[in-house]
């Protein structure tokens, strides 16, 4: 009878133990689709990292007589399926539990035919894992050559897999590297610690780390780990769960166990076999009169949830009769005691009652691993950008161009003034106007890692005005106009420097061409020019007599327009004619009764460049000044 029902019990048993941390579930009744038991839905892969909540139904019929299970009871005509017990699982995902209704016992022929597993939590590490399940099977097969056989407590063991696929988050599901920071410049600096840990039996799980550095350790939390080198670094921790296995179990059996009707005499001995129902094991069948057997290489895997309980371990003597043997005339086989052992390595446990000893040989096995790989990418440190000025010092509404020295490719600018203000441009050339000091952020386009450059800085002087005249007021000349302070002038007298003179005013040094360059003291580079003065002095027939004084003419040179200032000592009617050097008269003008001073502008801007000559007559005296016009 062990083999009945094997695919309705692994299709049932697969999914059904739980946990009790998931909400009770109402299962969905799918006899008609599920006629000879099974699944009423599948269970959905997961995604490490992410939520999960799936409820799985499955159907169990009281009486089966479909084919593929006659097969297996002999030349039954039916079977009844009386009871399932689930007693045991291992393999479940880290972070994934489940919950079954009616705690995973189900009295079928008291009406239990359907049943339902919550599935909840959050996996965290993905992978493969081989679920393991164990079950107890009460079941009676009828029409047998000897009539109804009931199989009682029949071990069953299951194997079924579930799939965990990658999440997509860059962060680690099985381990913490403290703040999640996987890239960065020049070095990280990550504190690690393990996720996972054995809620069952503490000292059951491993921790292998390989850092990607040529480093690894075994310590559940290494701490801080630092990486100064760019390069790409796998670091790695391999989980790995282990749980106890019985490796071997020596039973010996007292107490007047032998002798039984089936056996030929009461000099016979026992056959001690052992059931292990936990774990779905039972080795009927593997003694003859013996009063102790070892076996070996048993390799029993307690599940992880039972690590840390009694196994509890039957001692058996084995006859021929039913319900375990299928002798009509022999005795049922004898339960002679039920041992309670604590599985503890690396010494043999041993449990001594009335009619029977055992021992028991532990090793540890290793359940399930989750290795999990995430890189630790350290990127280069960019070049220090060094920054060129054209000059250093210019004038007010002058520019000058800061450049990156030498271009660099692939990286993004931002140009900051004085550290606060940023500057919108994109280019590594700057056109600066502004005083200050200027810097560049540079930032790698594909890695994010920056650099900045050392300041450079710009002086802004104030300029001089545009336009300069030279101005003579019969004694001196003068630059006009001219700043209130902070500047200066250097003359020139018929092209040469004339020393000694850097004030507003030089004194009349005859007759000549007089240049002037205003500046200031401070930037000598913020520099203007005045326009070149040609000083003539003004012939005047009888001096002592004429009435006109201080003839000016300004600007002189000039471009065709400039004012005539003149003032008289006593009335007068003055004459103002302005000729060219062929004699022809261009410009005339009469002032009747002029007393003190007069200005006249004058527009010649529409004859050509060259020589003119102004004269001024008053009471028969006469006053000629050469004009220039350029």
């Amino acid at each position: 009878m062990k083999k009945l029902f094997l695919s309705l019990m692994a299709v049932v048993a697969v999914y059904s133990w739980a946990s009790a941390q998931c909400t009770l579930c109402t299962p969905t009744n799918c006899s008609a689709q599920k006629p000879t038991g099974g699944l009423c839905n599948s269970l959905p892969d997961d995604t490490a990292g992410q939520p999960y909540d799936a409820v799985i139904s499955f159907y169990m019929p009281k009486k089966l007589t479909d084919p593929t299970t006659l097969s297996q009871c002999g030349g039954c005509s039916s079977v009844d399926l009386r009871q399932i017990d689930i007693v045991g699982i291992q393999g479940l995902p880290p972070g994934l539990t489940y919950t079954a209704s009616q705690n995973g016992s189900y009295n079928v022929q008291n009406g239990d035919s359907t049943g339902c597993v919550h599935f909840c939590g959050t996996p965290v590490a993905p992978g493969i894992y081989y679920i393991t399940v164990n079950l107890l099977a009460d079941v009676t097969a009828n029409g047998t050559p000897i009539g109804s056989v009931q199989a009682n407590d029949q071990p069953q063991q299951y194997r079924d897999t579930l799939e965990i696929f990658p999440g997509v988050s860059e962060c680690p599901n099985t381990f913490s590297l403290g703040p999640c920071i996987t890239k960065a410049c020049d070095s990280i600096s990550v504190n690690l610690s393990a996720s996972l840990t054995n809620a069952n039996c503490a000292n059951l799980i491993s921790y292998d780390w390989n850092y990607g550095n040529g480093t690894t350790s075994k310590i559940k939390n290494p701490g801080v780990i630092k990486y100064n080198t760019p390069d790409t670094f796998p670091l790695s921790l391999t989980t790995t769960y282990y749980t106890y296995r019985v490796k071997s179990v020596t039973v010996t059996v007292t107490g007047g166990y032998t002798g039984d009707v089936e056996e030929l005499s009461g000099l016979s001995k026992p056959d001690p076999y052992i059931r292990i129902n936990s774990l779905a094991f039972s080795n009927r069948g593997s003694s003859s009169d013996q009063n102790s057997n070892t076996y070996n290489n048993l390799n029993l895997v307690i599940p992880d949830a039972n690590c840390a309980s009694a196994l509890e371990i039957q001692a058996w003597d084995e006859d021929t009769g039913p319900p375990q043997g299928s002798n009509p005339l022999g005795s049922q086989d004898d339960l002679v005691n039920t041992h309670n052992v604590y599985p503890a390595v690396p010494n043999q446990v041993t449990s001594n009652l009335n009619n029977s000893s055992i021992s028991v040989t532990f090793d540890t096995v290793a359940t399930s691993s989750v290795t999990e790989v995430i890189d630790i990418v350290v990127y280069p440190h960019p070049p220090v950008p060094v920054l060129t000025v054209a000059e250093d010092t210019i004038c007010t509404g002058d520019s000058t161009t800061i450049s990156i020295t030498p271009a660099l490719t692939g990286y993004l600018v931002n140009w900051y003034l004085n550290d606060t203000i940023e500057i919108v441009n994109p280019n590594q050339t700057l056109n600066a106007k502004q005083p200050g000091a200027y810097k560049v952020k540079i930032t790698n386009s594909e890695t994010g890692c920056t650099e900045w450059s050392a300041p450079v800085q710009l002086s802004v002087g104030q300029a001089a005005p545009a336009t300069l005249n030279i101005i003579f007021n019969g004694t001196q000349l003068f630059v006009s106009p001219f700043p209130s302070s902070g500047f200066a002038v250097e003359w020139y007298y018929n092209g040469n420097l004339v020393t000694g003179q850097s004030g507003k005013f030089l004194p009349n040094l005859g007759e000549g061409l007089y240049d002037a360059y205003l500046y200031n003291v401070n930037y000598p580079g913020c520099k203007t020019a005045a326009n070149q003065y040609d000083l003539q002095i003004s012939s005047v027939v009888d001096i002592a007599n004429n009435p006109v004084e201080g003839v000016v003419v300004f600007p002189n040179p000039n471009s065709g327009k400039f004012t005539v200032q003149l003032s008289t000592i006593s009335e007068s009617n003055v004459h103002m004619a302005i000729q060219d050097m062929l004699g022809q008269v261009v410009y005339n003008k009469n002032i009747e009764n002029l007393l003190g001073n007069y200005n006249q502008d004058v527009d010649l801007s529409n004859l050509e460049k060259g020589i003119y000559i102004l004269t001024v007559e008053a009471k028969g005296q006469r006053f000629n000044k050469r004009i220039a016009v350029q």
